[in-house]
């Protein structure tokens, strides 16, 4: 089947070119994803024979097709053992339009790849072909740090000369800073450009200082805000500890600067920095940011490594403030609220089997709020076994729900799943008819079905109704029955919080019995 595909040029020919149906492609490509005997290397042949016609083609389907490949070959372990040729994938990406998305994939099969070959195509690749954001950079990196078995010097000084790619400049450094931290290195790759990070640590310092006045200045919509707020503190921690790891002095003072920001995850890394240097200031930073929950764990973990953990108080190293650091660390990242909380609280902690656990492991319930001028917002989430909070309001419900909900949450099995009713078979139209007429029987009113849920050899539904005049979501088995008020709440409990509510009470009750 490999020899047919190499030979036959026509294979991928509907995907490309001009005037391409994209529905027509996307069966193609399901056609082509269906194809258990299709292998990678042959795809990407096939794609670089018709590099000519590449600049032409419909980005989204490339990047669909790029997909693929980087799929199969992870999956057959093609992009390690060498079947696909350096030469060819630099093929492929010569011939890609500008806006081709998942081009960092074809990338990543360079650096698994590690040889001196596809690392050197690599770096070149990346001028021409730069990442997106900061997170595809990483994801393309990543391989690097897990498999630090490659040569050095085809990968450095060269990806230095990236550092002015916004999406490349941290992880680049970050992998350097890797190969110092884990011995791979003696000398640190950036050690002969000083004076550049030092400059760049200083531009990207008045930036952060101008957002902080002024957050207009990174943009007028939340996503681009936060893209480049995202890059921009990346770059700071990055840059911060790399010059700390290089040592030299000459940086103090712009270090000194730095710790002045409020981004606490910036004046933490701008600390240990000093710190390593050997700058008082930046100890003591590190011990006044451990009362900090946002920076808590990162401040304690520099101390320690840096031999001043004993100066740590025992009040900030006990599980509670373990626990509302790591609420507090969740909540600020970028995917989250992307602010440390303004407080943050465990209001309970038990020790009991969980999801997915074989052992007790210890749940914490943290009470978190915000304060936005006139309006606050808080809520309760989980640390231990995750760290997570919903987005729902969970903060009114008894402390034995909220840890089912989550426990609920947590549960991964191929027999727990829902179905919404538009996804209804006839049989499962006939399973919802006698839990509907059961809530009709209680005293529910205008009841519509929500979800239909399987917990193992049980079913549940999920209903949106009326009792005494409250709209309510109500879920049901028949025997156990369990209601939530929806009517003036702002963030009230969905169908699925709902079902997760049902299942982790009688998960906890099992395992806890």
């Amino acid at each position: 089947m490999e020899r047919f595909l190499l030979l036959s040029p026509d294979l991928l020919l509907p995907l490309l070119g001009k005037s391409v149906d994209p529905v027509q492609a996307g069966v193609r490509l399901h056609e082509l994803a269906q194809a258990p005997e299709l292998d990678a290397a042959c795809l990407l042949e096939n794609l670089s024979q018709h590099v000519a016609v590449l600049p032409d083609s419909d980005p989204a389907i490339l990047g669909g097709l790029l997909r693929l490949i980087h799929l199969r070959a992870l999956r057959s372990g093609l992009a390690a053992d060498g079947r696909i040729e350096p030469a060819t994938i630099d093929r492929v990406l010569s011939g890609l339009p500008k806006p081709t998305p998942n081009t960092h994939l074809l990338l990543q099969l360079l650096t698994l790849h590690r040889t001196d070959r596809s690392l050197r195509v690599l770096v070149g690749a990346l001028r021409e072909h730069p990442p997106r954001d900061w997170m595809e950079a990483g994801q393309l990196l990543g391989p690097l740090m897990q498999h630090p078995d490659w040569p050095l010097d085809a990968v450095f000084p060269g990806l230095l000369d990236l550092l002015d790619q916004p999406a490349l400049a941290a992880p680049v450094l970050d992998l350097a800073n890797f190969l110092v931290r884990s011995g791979f290195a003696v000398v640190h790759p950036a050690a002969g450009r000083v004076s550049m990070l030092h400059q760049l640590l200083g531009e990207i310092t008045q930036r952060l200082d101008r957002f902080e006045e002024d957050p207009h200045s990174f943009g007028d919509d939340v996503e681009t805000v936060q893209t480049r707020l995202g890059e921009a503190v990346s770059l700071a921690v990055s840059l911060c500890d790399a010059l700390g790891i290089i040592g030299d002095r000459s940086v103090v003072g712009r270090l000194q600067q730095t710790v002045e920001l409020r981004h606490r995850r910036v004046q933490c890394e701008a600390a240990g920095a000093l710190a390593r240097l050997g700058e008082e200031s930046g100890k003591r930073r590190l011990l006044e940011l451990t009362a900090d929950p946002a920076a808590r764990l990162r401040a304690i973990h520099y101390l320690d490594e840096l031999g001043f953990g004993d100066q740590v108080e025992a009040l900030w190293r006990s599980d509670a403030a373990t626990a509302e650091a790591e609420m507090a660390l969740w909540l600020s990242q970028p995917q989250q609220m992307g602010v440390p909380p303004t407080e943050v609280e465990v209001v309970e902690s038990r020790r009991m089997m969980w999801p997915s656990f074989e052992e007790p492991v210890d749940v914490r319930l943290v009470r978190f709020e915000y304060s936005f001028a006139d309006k606050r917002y808080s809520n309760v989430g989980i640390t231990g076994p995750a760290v997570f909070a919903l987005s729902a309001d969970v903060a009114d419900l008894p402390n034995d729900d909220i840890y089912a909900i989550y426990a609920g949450w947590q549960a991964e099995h191929p027999e727990i799943f829902t179905v919404p009713p538009e996804q209804f078979n006839e049989s499962q139209r006939r399973l919802m008819e006698p839990l509907s007429r059961h809530l009709d029987r209680c005293g529910y009113e205008s009841i519509r079905p929500e979800l239909l849920g399987f917990f193992l050899d049980e079913h549940a539904g999920v209903f949106r109704a009326v009792r005494e005049g409250t709209a309510c979501l109500v879920v049901t088995d028949g025997l156990e029955t369990i209601d939530q008020a929806v009517a003036g709440r702002m963030r009230p409990l969905g169908a699925a919080e709902m079902f997760h509510l049902y299942k982790g009470r009688k998960m906890l009750r099992t395992f806890n019995a």
